[in-house]
């Protein structure tokens, strides 16, 4: 089995992700995830920076240029499930992050 597949198997495992829930995120057929799960194929760039994202890694993880496992903190969580918020809930967020880091904000304005 390729290094691919082993990869996105495990972290589809730790984040508690079907086939049928990634190729969806990830905005593939779930034909070509099964594929790519049985490591029958490799995806293409952009296909395999989709699903990267998704599963909040690099390429190269996945690909198994790098050894250095995907960061479970909340920093990353929070970067993972950015594009799940609706843009009201966009808005909150940048409000919230702004009345914490308002010194940064201030900082990018000068």
């Amino acid at each position: 089995m390729s290094v691919f597949a082993e990869r996105i198997k495990s972290l589809m495992e730790k984040q508690n992700l079907n086939q049928s829930q990634l190729a969806k995120r990830a905005d593939i057929t779930e034909a070509a995830m099964s594929n790519y799960v049985k490591g029958v194929r490799t995806p293409n760039s952009e296909v395999l920076l989709r699903i990267a994202k998704v599963l909040g890694t690099s390429t190269d993880y996945l690909l198994g240029k790098t050894n250095a496992e995907p960061s479970n903190d909340d920093l990353s969580i929070i970067r993972r499930n950015l594009d799940k918020l609706n843009p009201e809930q966009l808005k909150k967020a940048e409000t919230i992050l702004k009345s914490v880091f308002d010194d940064l904000w201030e900082d990018e304005e000068e």
